[in-house]
């Protein structure tokens, strides 16, 4: 869940539209003048949906139709984020600096998270003549056998 409600954000925006200060908003609610900026751009380019949380995984023919679209219209990353309703401007910035670096493949989503562990069976490996073990496999038995000795120690 967000740091902001919708109802608080759509409280914001009103006041904005009401009043037509930003800075003057910001400094009433106690929040920065950026975050005003951005909900009031949502809200303009898709009305009170706009200000829902999203999480979403865009491919990479999306992120670079985004850039292109910012260089066309000679936009920063702020509305081109409120144009394709991406939560942070900050996921535009980084999506830029991935394909200047290495093109549309760098833009490619990749699995989050820590990789699994490779299956080790022991029981296989103790079994087996140590005149048959790779240099791997004898090092990995050593160190079954160093960590079986200390745990009994």
């Amino acid at each position: 869940m967000g740091k902001y409600s919708k109802q608080f954000k759509l409280k914001v925006v009103q006041e904005f539209l009401k009043s037509g200060g930003q800075k003057w908003v910001a400094h009433l609610f106690e929040i920065s003048h950026a975050q005003v900026c951005n909900w009031i751009l949502a809200y303009q380019s898709e009305g009170p949906a706009g200000l829902d949380p999203q999480y979403h995984h865009h491919s990479p023919q999306f992120k670079v139709q985004a850039l292109e679209y910012m260089a066309k219209h000679q936009i920063s990353a702020r509305p081109a984020a409120a144009h394709f309703g991406i939560g942070s401007m900050s996921s535009i910035l980084q999506w830029q600096k991935l394909y200047n670096e290495g093109g549309i493949t760098a833009l490619a989503n990749r699995p989050r998270g820590r990789s699994s562990m490779p299956h080790f069976n022991i029981k296989a490996l103790l079994k087996k003549p140590t005149s048959e073990l790779t240099p791997a496999e004898l090092r990995r038995r050593l160190e079954y056998a160093e960590a079986e000795s200390a745990y009994l120690n």
